[in-house]
């Protein structure tokens, strides 16, 4: 790709700008908002004035900060930085903070996001990028695993907010991990070769006697091309109970199995854990919070005149949070509700049957 065609400060809702004098004024109203305070850091909440704002501590800690301006209006909306930068090791810390609540939840961060990635990994030429997100804080973790992140570990009940403690989520990505995300590519080439023991997003990958939940996107996905290189694609899918024993399904208006009642699931992305891909799955479909129970098995979906074949890894999950509700409307799924095991809908997709046979089992022994 030529660099004119790629403008590095320019996303499609954001711009990266240089830091203004009045912006260290609307930094310091954003530090009234509690809420604010409590997503940013883990230090003590305190309001902070416009001397105590801005860019002066980001450099004198070896960064570069800047300002958030929408590309519609030019408003001013918040920061991003890359700092700690250590030149030698190619490494650095990403923060990044939307001030207003009015401004929160509208691609503004997400867009924010791909832009410092990309200067970070393009201008700098880092190899590894690192943040720390309060455990508590599950919409920037879910925008960082979709943007690449990887979790690398937790300390342990590490902050203390209104009497309970959280864990303090460790997560990094590197340039190679970024370019296999963006599709852009890279000056050099990374050492890092990645092991059968890696940690992935969402947690480590355990092998445990003959489940298959141990089984690694290369693994599953390692099934030989046919003539037609069409590969197998990977899935998740969650049969959800509720405390009436009930499951939740969808209606599914599109391919694969189209027309049919199905568990509610999706399509692993790249470099993510099969078990952070369902949990987010479901909160992007059905707005449920999701724990997992256990694997239940794995199924498959092959239909050649679609062009389609999915190996799935299928979970037993309970609700922790949140209310069904359809969050695709008019788009792959329909009509969601709650059926009990023993009076299913029909036509049941194929998919679908194995797990909800697996947790009818289950339920019966009980």
């Amino acid at each position: 790709m030529s660099p004119r065609h790629l403008i590095g400060f320019l996303g499609s809702k954001v711009r990266l700008a240089a830091p203004c004098p009045e912006d260290c004024m609307r930094l310091s109203r954003f530090t009234d908002d509690y809420e604010y305070l409590r997503n940013m850091d883990t230090d003590i909440a305190i309001p902070l004035t416009p001397d105590e704002t801005g860019s002066s501590s980001v450099r004198r800690d070896n960064g570069f900060e800047f300002a958030l301006r929408t590309l519609e209006g030019n408003r001013f909306i918040g920061f991003t930085a890359l700092y700690r930068i250590e030149w030698n090791n190619r490494s650095a810390r990403l923060a990044i903070g939307i001030g207003e609540e009015n401004d929160r939840g509208k691609g503004y961060g997400s867009d924010a996001l791909t832009l410092i990635l990309r200067y970070g990994f393009h201008e700098l030429n880092l190899n590894r990028i690192a943040l720390e997100v309060i455990e508590y804080n599950e919409a920037a973790r879910r925008a960082y695993l979709k943007a690449g992140f990887r979790e690398e570990g937790r300390q342990r009940s590490a902050v203390l907010r209104d009497g309970m403690h959280y864990d303090l989520i460790s997560m990094s990505i590197l340039a190679e991990e970024w370019s296999a995300q963006s599709g852009l590519p890279l000056s050099f080439q990374s050492t890092h070769t990645p092991q059968s023991g890696d940690m992935v997003a969402g947690g480590f990958s355990q092998r445990n006697g003959n489940e298959q939940a141990a089984l690694s996107l290369s693994e599953l996905s390692s099934v030989p091309k046919g003539e037609s290189e069409i590969s197998p694609r990977i899935g998740v899918g969650a049969v959800i109970l509720n405390e009436r024993g009930e499951v939740l399904l969808a209606w599914r208006n599109r391919q694969p199995e189209q027309h049919t009642w199905s568990i509610p699931g999706g399509k692993v992305d790249p470099y993510e854990s099969l078990e952070t891909a369902v949990i987010r799955e479901i909160k992007e479909e059905v707005n449920l919070d999701i724990a997992i129970d256990s694997l239940l098995c794995t199924a498959e979906t092959i239909q050649p005149q679609q062009k389609e074949h999915w190996i799935s890894v299928l979970y037993s999950t309970k609700v922790i949070g949140g209310h069904a509700r359809n969050l695709e409307e008019g788009g792959a799924i329909g009509e969601i509700g709650w059926f009990p095991l023993n009076d299913l809908p029909s036509p049941l997709a194929c998919f679908a049957v194995p797990g909800l046979e697996a947790v009818k089992k289950m339920y019966n022994q009980n």
